[in-house]
């Protein structure tokens, strides 16, 4: 696992999953080279890889001021699943790390990708409802840092005295 660099963004436009370039579509870009620049200007992103091999996903934190907790996201390579123990032991890895600085993160995944709605609730990532955008249908998740004490909203919590 590595930061993303400029000199990924040609390899990863090349080789994305079918299912991501249709959700960049979905969110309008036309151009994975240009999403990959605007994503890595305005994300925190890692790069996994097997030692010597291809990319097989990128995955970081997405911050916007319309938002209370960061936006994780995934971009898998069209390899990745023939390097399945590396994508599970790089996504452990890559939530792990993104946990340590983040009591919370959130995450959204379209629908009709059940395996990757799956890998997120692998991923500790809570279910917590469902969207509509468009004709699309999206799975909203939280995860909480297991390392503290947290609850989804603060106002609920007891006062102590």
């Amino acid at each position: 696992m590595t930061p993303l660099s400029p000199f990924h963004l040609d390899e990863i436009a090349e080789n994305l999953a079918p299912e991501n370039r249709r959700e960049l579509r979905l969110l309008g870009y036309t151009n994975m080279r240009e999403a990959m620049s605007e994503m890595y200007e305005t994300s925190e992103a890692y790069v996994v890889r097997q030692e010597g091999g291809p990319i097989l996903f990128v995955g970081g934190l997405w911050y916007s001021e319309d938002q209370d907790y960061p936006q994780m996201f995934a971009l898998f390579m069209q390899e990745a699943m023939k390097n399945y123990m590396t994508l599970a032991r790089g996504s452990k890895m890559l939530v792990s790390y993104l946990s340590s600085a983040n009591e919370h993160m959130t995450m959204t995944i379209l629908a009709d990708y059940e395996g990757m709605v799956n890998w997120a609730v692998w991923l500790g990532f809570e279910p917590v409802g469902t969207i509509m955008s468009g004709e699309n249908k999206y799975v909203e998740f939280i995860r909480c840092n297991l390392g503290g004490n947290c609850v989804y909203d603060k106002s609920p919590r007891p006062v102590i005295h």
